[in-house]
């Protein structure tokens, strides 16, 4: 079979030519065409990206600025207050003026403290960077105590920051809190005082002598440091705590007659002098403090279960006070007899002595209080507020420590604590006048690593630290006539609770002129604008 045949038709060859050259060029125009814009997308991105890269710049640096203006303002008024961290003394009638003008003028009493005018500008500039600060107080709230008042304030820093040629400004603020203490103070809000006014000479002397170490909280925009008076401070009158402890009024220091004193420790009328011995004072409304007539050998602290237990020991034997503020019941024990009640005594305790040693120690189960030495173990239980007060001298011989204390690695953590301490050698007899020594000692014979938590106050011959190779650690505050650390390490890390809780300081001494204090200068908030 034979199959068609067609003839082979060949393209002309000058069409194939045309078309290869019309394909060339539309694949040439299309890459010019994908160049061009890719060139120019680059362009485009690059000014894009110039242009961001000098809005970041202008805008760190417009941070920088505004950001120089408050450390510049903050800094201002770090210096100035640390120049005002000592307490400074204010007669009675500036007290009164400074009281009654504060609803009217806010920043009154931030003028005296200040010693400038309100509010406090400062300005500044470097290269092409500008800045200017305002620093203003604004009135929180007052609060009022027995014999003094606190007062609240905001400081409040308001900074700008500019750029030389660069119409666009930043803002920044930053918030503190203040607290001023005006009045009769109680002494534990001031960390260390030493009451007495030495030249600028004789106290750089006095603090490389002395190795005292001070720790506040972290948060504290000021540091704590020695305090030195410029007028004496330091009361060695009790009457206070002698009224609250004897449940009696006193109309000044020398008002304390054997007759008085006699009846309220409930003693047979009489005009002579009171036995030795340990009173636990009570009547019809329930009971008061303890009062102590002459030495006592040893005054032991401890908690058996949900009891506070204070041993006494002198001469004449042994007595035993145990209360339990959440039972509300109280056990009183002397040579002869025992007692029950159900209500607690007044943490205040008298001594008309010497406490010839003082410390925390352990009930044994067979009813034995010994004091522990070495052995770190709570004293104070939760809760109870206790000021021990002394005539003469006070000798610590072990550690005392509260319940709730807690310590994150070797730093102690005081505020979940909710108890109080308060030592006081006054250097006065409270019933005569006489002069003694109060004195706080330090006893050689202690722990070489002691702890106290506490307030300590020795208005008579000061503070001894005695033994060698000795670290003191106070948890609390320390104030004196003098020191006596011989060379040893002190360590004082302040208790900054008492602001916020104000009832621990019901008993505590306090300054015996009225004094104008900064208590506490705290950051609250940094705030930049969101342009």
């Amino acid at each position: 079979m034979r199959y068609p045949s067609f003839p082979r038709i060949w393209p002309w060859p000058h069409q194939s030519k045309q078309r290869i050259k019309g394909v060339i060029s539309l694949i040439a125009v299309f890459i010019f065409f994908v160049f061009s814009v890719f060139g120019l997308g680059l362009l485009y991105l690059s000014q894009i990206h110039l242009k961001f890269s000098g809005y970041k710049k202008n805008s760190i640096l417009l941070d920088c600025a505004s950001e120089n203006g408050i450390k510049q303002g903050l800094q201002g008024l770090i210096d100035t207050l640390s120049n005002r961290s000592s307490p400074s003394v204010i007669s009675p009638e500036e007290l009164g003026s400074l009281k009654k003008n504060l609803i009217k003028n806010e920043s009154g009493l931030i003028n005296d403290l200040l010693k400038t005018q309100i509010p406090v500008f400062h300005s500044d500039s470097w290269e092409n960077l500008s800045w200017q600060s305002r620093t203003d107080f604004h009135l929180e709230k007052i609060e009022e105590e027995e014999d003094y008042f606190r007062v609240t304030y905001n400081a409040e820093i308001l900074s700008e920051g500019g750029i030389k040629n660069f119409r666009s400004k930043r803002e920044t603020s930053f918030l503190a809190r203040m607290d001023i203490l005006a009045g009769h103070i109680p002494l534990p809000h001031i960390p260390v005082l030493i009451d007495d006014k030495p030249s600028p000479e004789q106290q750089q002397k006095f603090l490389e002598e002395h190795k005292i170490e001070i720790f506040t909280s972290a948060d504290s925009l000021i540091p704590s440091r020695v305090s030195f008076s410029e007028e004496k401070l330091l009361s060695k009158s009790a009457v206070p705590q002698l009224e609250k402890a004897l449940k009696i009024k006193m109309f000044y220091p020398q008002d304390l007659s054997p007759a008085k004193l006699r009846a309220a420790l409930g003693l047979e009328e009489s005009t002579e002098a009171v036995p030795d011995g340990v009173y636990l004072i009570q009547d019809d409304l329930g009971l008061g403090g303890i009062f102590v007539q002459g030495d006592v050998q040893e005054l032991v602290l401890a908690i058996e279960e949900d009891f506070q237990v204070v041993s006494f020991l002198t001469e004449l034997g042994q007595w035993l006070l145990k209360f339990s503020p959440e039972k509300g019941q109280t056990i009183y024990s002397t040579p002869t007899e025992t007692r029950h009640y159900n209500f607690i005594p007044r943490g205040i305790i008298i001594v008309n002595g010497k406490i010839e040693s003082l410390g925390g120690g352990v009930v044994h189960p067979a009813g034995e209080i010994r004091l522990l030495e070495e052995e770190e173990i709570p004293s104070i239980l939760q809760g109870v507020n206790l000021t021990i007060i002394s005539s003469d001298e006070i000798t610590l011989s072990s550690h005392l420590l509260h319940q709730g204390l807690k310590w994150q690695e070797s730093v102690p953590y005081l505020k979940d604590s909710q108890s109080q301490l308060i030592i006081f050698a006054a250097g006065q007899d409270f019933i005569e006048g006489s002069e003694k020594e109060g004195k706080i000692v330090i006893n050689a014979d202690s722990a070489a690593k002691i702890k106290i938590q506490a307030s300590l106050t020795a208005s008579g011959k000061g503070v001894s630290l005695e033994g060698t190779g000795k670290n003191v650690n106070i948890l609390g505050s320390l104030h004196t006539t003098d020191l006596t650390s011989n060379g040893k390490h002190l360590k004082i890390t302040f208790d900054d609770r008492l602001l916020e809780k104000p009832q621990l300081l019901m008993d505590a001494p306090k300054t015996q002129k009225p004094v104008l204090y900064l208590a506490s200068f705290l950051p609250l908030e940094w705030r930049e604008s969101d342009e």
